[in-house]
């Protein structure tokens, strides 16, 4: 992670390959799990809630996918849901490229942000060499 990351307040939602996934558990229970046990909804609910925001972001055909099974893409889609799901008014996503790289990630990153109803703030925390990938 780095250092400015980890000096992030809590109320931050993060995505990092420092971040990982539950292994054992597949893309819609991963991100279900959040308001299971931070907000208390039922599994129902929270399982509705995930599957929700796949579909938002346009892949709800990763649901059902655990972690070795997933692409870097659809590992990062989780992981942002999950961030997402937390529904924190900042989201970082630190180091994009060690996540995406199997896809073009500014574009990529891009598009799912015009997807996702999030209000709030994406940010990018990468190398200093990659910030030009990000300037429009």
């Amino acid at each position: 992670m780095t250092a400015a990351v980890a000096t992030l307040p809590e109320d931050v939602a993060r995505v990092s390959h420092e971040l990982p996934l539950r292994a054992n558990l597949s893309a819609l229970d991963n991100i279900a799990l959040i308001p299971i046990y931070q907000r208390h909804f039922s599994v129902d609910e929270s399982n509705r809630q995930a599957l929700s925001l796949l579909e938002q972001l346009g892949h709800a055909g990763i649901a059902a996918l655990r972690d070795p099974d997933m692409t870097p893409a659809q590992r990062f889609i989780t992981k942002l849901a999950r961030a997402i799901i937390l529904r924190r008014p900042r989201l970082i996503i630190d180091r994009p490229g060690a996540m995406l790289y199997d896809v073009p990630y500014p574009d990529f990153i891009r598009e799912l942000a015009a997807q996702a109803e999030m209000a709030g703030t994406w940010e990018i925390f990468d190398f200093s060499w990659n910030q030009a990938l990000y300037q429009e």
